[in-house]
């Protein structure tokens, strides 16, 4: 699965549409305020791959993640991130 990233979106084609991560940069923090994927393609990891993105993303330019998002709450629980 290719994974792209543009200007304050993050998405993946799938197998019934687009799976998304949008987020937007104030000073210098990322705030990722919504993911979502096709019902369909739910619980095969997609949204995950887009967080990690998204993260690795906030890591290469020294931001941090403010989640505005409840699965990114999530996401930051499952994986036992402490900063962010």
């Amino acid at each position: 699965m290719e994974i792209i990233s543009d200007k304050g979106r993050i998405w993946a084609k799938t197998a019934h549409g687009e799976a998304e991560l949008d987020y937007r940069i104030k000073d210098n923090y990322m705030i990722i305020f919504h993911t979502g994927t096709p019902e369909e393609d739910m619980g095969q990891g997609i949204a995950e791959a887009l967080a990690d993105k998204a993260f690795a993303l906030a890591k290469e330019k020294g931001m941090r993640i403010m989640p505005a998002c409840p699965y990114i709450q999530h996401y930051i629980k499952k994986k036992k991130i402490t900063e962010y």
